[in-house]
C-alpha cells in the first residue's frame, strides 16, 4: 500500500462478502446472548451447514471475531465466546480493504434519509468530486449492534446515481459495507480506496445526536470507492467523536533508500 500526504489507498475488497456477513450475524448472536460468554461456538464444519457457507468462509468469519476479541480459538478445545463487548473504540487500520470489514461487523447503519443531490461547487469540493455530479444520498448515525441502537458516528453516503437499483440492498442490509453491495447488486468492481483523515468540531445539532459536547473534536473520515477506470462509484463522508475512534495506517517503502 502507498500512503500520501493526502490519503491513503487500499487495496480491492475483491467480490466475496460471505465471511463479513457471517461476522455480522454471529456477533450479533452473541450481543443478544443466543451464544453467551464462556460457552463454546459451533465447530467450522457445524457453522458451515448451518451457514451453507463453505469452511473457508467460515475461518475467514472466526478470524475477524477473534481479532475483534469477541472469541478466543483454543486447540483441542474449540471456539470460546471471549466477551459481548471487547472494546469501547475502535481503532481503524487500514492496510486491506478487509480491515474495513472489521468496523462493519459491530458497526451498522441507521439510515434516516434518502434523496437525490445535484453537487454544487461548495459540496464538490468538500467532497473531491465533480461540480454538478448526481449522486442517491443516504444519510444517517452508524451503531454500535454491541450497544442497543447507540449512535457512534454520522456518516453520508453517495452512491453514484447510475448505481440507484441497489438502494433497496443498502436500506435491507445496514451491517454490509456499501462497497460490497455494489460488487454484488451491481457487478461493479471495486479497485481502489482512497480515504483522507481531517480533524473537525462537532457542532449543533450534530452534537446532540451523538451525545458530545457543542463544539467538541472530531475526527472526518471521506473515503472514495473506485472502479479500475478510476469512476468514483461511492463517497462516505464520516464523522466521529474524537475520543471513539482511532486511524492507523501502514506504510511500505515503494523502493529501497538511495
Amino acid at each position: 500500500m502507498r500512503a500520501t500526504s493526502k490519503g491513503n489507498q487500499i487495496d480491492s475488497p475483491g467480490s466475496s462478502t460471505r465471511y463479513a456477513e457471517l461476522a455480522s450475524a454471529l456477533v450479533k448472536d452473541i450481543v443478544a446472548g443466543r451464544h453467551v460468554v464462556g460457552s463454546l461456538l459451533p465447530t467450522e464444519h457445524e457453522l458451515a451447514e448451518q451457514r451453507g457457507v463453505s469452511r473457508h468462509t467460515v475461518r475467514a468469519a472466526l478470524k475477524l471475531l477473534q481479532d475483534l476479541g469477541y472469541i478466543t480459538r483454543k486447540k483441542s478445545v474449540g471456539t470460546l465466546v471471549e466477551s459481548a463487548n471487547p472494546e469501547t473504540a475502535y481503532t481503524q487500520s487500514f492496510g486491506t480493504a478487509e480491515d474495513l470489514v472489521r468496523v462493519a461487523a459491530t458497526e451498522v447503519r441507521a439510515i434516516e434519509n434518502e434523496h437525490r443531490v445535484t453537487l454544487d461547487r461548495a459540496a464538490a469540493r468538500r467532497l473531491e468530486a465533480p461540480v454538478g455530479s448526481e449522486w442517491l444520498l443516504f444519510a444517517g448515525t452508524r451503531v454500535d449492534v454491541r450497544k442497543g441502537r447507540t449512535p457512534v458516528a454520522w456518516a453520508d453516503i453517495y452512491i453514484d446515481v447510475t448505481l440507484a437499483r441497489i438502494a433497496k440492498a443498502v436500506r435491507n442490509n445496514p451491517e454490509v459495507l456499501v462497497s460490497f453491495l455494489i460488487e454484488r447488486e451491481a457487478g461493479q468492481v471495486i479497485a481502489e480506496i482512497r480515504q483522507v483523515v481531517t480533524a473537525t468540531l462537532i457542532e449543533v445539532p450534530l452534537a446532540r445526536v451523538l451525545g458530545v459536547a457543542a463544539g467538541s473534536a472530531g475526527l472526518r473520515l471521506v473515503r472514495h470507492y473506485k472502479d479500475a477506470a478510476g469512476k468514483i462509484l461511492e463517497i462516505t463522508d464520516t464523522i466521529y467523536p474524537a475520543d471513539r475512534v482511532s486511524v492507523a495506517s501502514q506504510l511500505k517503502r515503494s523502493k529501497a533508500p538511495l
